[in-house]
């Protein structure tokens, strides 16, 4: 009798794959695995539960690093380590706030480039997009 699930197991009840259970453990997410007299890694109800917390972290955009830190700030509840994850999540929402920036400045760049396309169907002429990036990669074939 066993005591425990396979990998298989843990991966299909935790909705990932076995290639991702291995990384989680290789990268010491997940402690190592006990063996069977046979090799096969067993896992149990906390494993799962750690695999969970994993991917419902990296749903919310948080790092490896990251959440190797909750993790191990699971089993150290102080307040300096309360502060610690804090200041984590401040970095991640900048780092989003800043993403939602450039994004906001590329989907400005898009619209504008889409009027001038616009404008030059209505007028029946070249697409001056099509221009100006024939003309950027003959100067930059010229540089090289």
């Amino acid at each position: 009798m066993r005591d425990g699930v396979t990998i298989g197991e843990l991966a299909g009840a935790c909705g990932v794959s076995r290639d991702t259970v291995r990384f989680y453990e290789r990268e010491r997410l997940l402690p190592t695995a006990r063996r069977t007299a046979s090799g096969y890694r067993l896992y149990g109800e906390d494993e799962a539960g750690r695999v969970r917390f994993i991917r419902r972290a990296q749903s919310m955009g948080l790092t490896l690093e990251d959440i190797r830190e909750l993790l191990r700030v699971q089993r150290l509840n102080t307040p300096e380590q309360c502060r610690r994850v804090g200041a984590r999540l401040r970095a991640r929402i900048q780092t989003v706030d800043e993403r939602i920036e450039q994004l906001r400045a590329f989907r400005e760049e898009l619209a504008r480039n889409l009027k001038r396309c616009e404008r030059a169907e209505a007028e029946e002429s070249c697409c001056p997009l099509v221009l100006d990036l024939a003309a950027n990669g003959a100067k930059e074939k010229a540089k090289a």
